[in-house]
């Protein structure tokens, strides 16, 4: 399963590339920062799975949602960020996100649905995620 991180925080962005590594079946293929560099990369790589913050250089990151999932409806998009207000919650559950989470607290839960996707990938070549949402576990929401 190939995985692209869209993440502007170089600690992060390594902190994932260690978690991700320990998954068998997970490459990484790609990073980007900024929202420009993720829609040309996301668009000529064609990942399975975004991982995707929205706090990027180049502003908020909703676009970079918006476009992916309306040019690739099947790559698979968990947004991980510290945005975790309701209008944030909202606005990506609306552009289509499979899963939202809270990058301050949830690295487990981000690792749990990404090595049952590589392993359910393995198993029968094709991915079960279940109801959009329904890993949103943000205090408050």
């Amino acid at each position: 399963m190939n995985v692209f991180i869209v993440e502007n925080s170089e600690a992060v962005g390594e902190c994932l590339q260690s978690i991700l590594s320990d998954i068998p079946g997970i490459t990484v293929i790609g990073h980007a920062a900024d929202e420009a560099d993720a829609i040309e990369h996301i668009d000529a790589l064609l990942p399975d799975v975004v991982i995707h913050d929205l706090g990027l250089q180049s502003g908020a990151g909703i676009g970079v949602l918006e476009h992916t999932k309306k040019r690739h409806a099947a790559i698979k998009i968990i947004v991980f960020t510290r945005y975790t207000d309701k209008f944030y919650v909202e606005r990506c559950k609306r552009a289509g996100a499979d899963y939202f989470f809270d990058k301050s607290f949830q690295f487990t839960q981000l690792r749990e649905i990404l090595w049952k996707w590589a392993h359910t990938d393995r198993l029968d070549n094709k991915f079960r995620s279940g109801n959009k949402f329904d890993a949103l576990q943000i205090a408050g929401v």
